[in-house]
């Protein structure tokens, strides 16, 4: 990397170089100070002011990852955007709507081969992200902000650590200039803060990490932020809201998402269970040994498709062709909508 020559000898140059030349060495130094030595860049010219739009750019790399997987951030004062892409196809994309306070996550699982993709969205709040970052199953979370800093592409960027017990330690360094609203990379960062750079230990070696790679406070375009549905992707339905088993409906609560309805049949939730329940009994007696899961989509014209049923985990079971019959039978559902438009979705039914 060049060496900023001193302050003085460069003003006695300067002052004997023309005016054209001058502008163009005040263009390479802007450069200069824009890009570091590792690739990364920003067109932020003032990094001591609020960032309230533009994109940030994110290299993934550690355990699993290849070099084309990348993270990238949108955001404005009312929106943010967060895309990851991974290999094969597979990726995720959350639209955060600040003023509603809801998230679209549009999740598309691919097969190690590739060959298979699922395509799926369900809707969040901030807090149910946080909740999912502070869960762990290797132990309690806690939380330490540290008294060191360091310089990332201009931002004055503190250190956090992260322990999810005594096997994974996370590290953030944390910038509260960049405000775009939102939880990620997958770690429980408050609202005014977001991580440059992270990374997460596992027993000593680093699973993940997230890089800066480019920040710029350009204007994005409102198209970016439009709640979109595309054909492939259906609402995933949690199986508390259709199960008869008590055990799963005792987690159940009304949705208060604005932007999306469940699917029913006939009148709503509390008739649908009371159809189901009525006649899966009559088919397969009500027994506490017995295990029934049914899953099957509701199209956008409220036909189904694709049913899948399993007595006590297996699909050998003889009274399964008949639950099927029954099933295919209830043929006009009320589809999910998201906006007010039809959309596929996913029932899971558990008895």
């Amino acid at each position: 990397m060049l060496r900023n020559p001193p302050i003085a000898n460069l003003q006695n140059v300067v002052q004997h170089i023309k005016r054209p030349t001058v502008k163009i060495i005040s263009i390479l130094l802007t450069s200069l100070f824009l890009t570091s030595c590792n690739g990364q860049v920003s067109t932020v010219k003032d990094p001591t002011i609020d960032l309230n739009e533009g994109k940030l750019t994110y290299s993934i790399s550690g355990e699993g990852t290849t070099s084309s997987w990348e993270l990238e951030i949108l955001f404005d004062q009312d929106n943010a955007v967060i895309k990851e892409k991974y290999a094969r196809g597979a990726g995720r994309k959350y639209i955060y709507d600040k003023k509603t306070n809801e998230i679209l996550g549009l999740i598309d699982d691919a097969s190690s081969l590739g060959i298979n993709k699922d395509s799926y969205f369900i809707y969040y709040t901030p807090e149910e992200l946080i909740r999912q970052a502070l869960s762990s199953n290797y132990g309690d979370t806690t939380i330490t902000t540290t008294q060191e800093y360091k310089d990332i592409l201009g931002y004055k960027c503190q250190k956090s650590i992260i322990k999810h017990g005594d096997q994974v330690t996370v590290e953030v360094w944390l910038t509260d200039k960049i405000k775009p609203g939102i939880i990620y990379p997958w770690t429980p960062l408050t609202f005014d803060k977001i991580a440059l750079e992270y990374e997460i230990k596992i027993l000593g070696t680093t699973d993940r990490r997230y890089k800066i790679k480019s920040i710029s406070d350009e204007k994005i375009d409102k198209k970016e932020f439009e709640h979109i549905i595309l054909d492939p992707y259906y609402l995933v339905i949690p199986a508390y809201v259709f199960s008869i088993d008590s055990m799963w409906t005792k987690d159940y609560e009304e949705n208060k998402f604005q932007s999306f309805t469940y699917p029913y049949f006939k009148y709503g939730r509390e008739s649908t269970i009371k159809f189901v329940k009525d006649e899966l009994y009559q088919i397969v007696p009500k027994n506490k040994e017995m295990d029934i899961s049914i899953d099957f989509y509701v199209n956008k014209d409220g036909t189904i498709s694709d049913i899948e049923i399993r007595i006590n985990y297996h699909t050998d079971d003889k009274r399964i062709e008949e639950i099927k019959k029954f099933i295919q039978s209830m043929k006009t559902w009320t589809p999910a909508k998201v906006n007010g438009q039809p959309v596929k979705s996913k029932v899971t039914i558990f008895t």
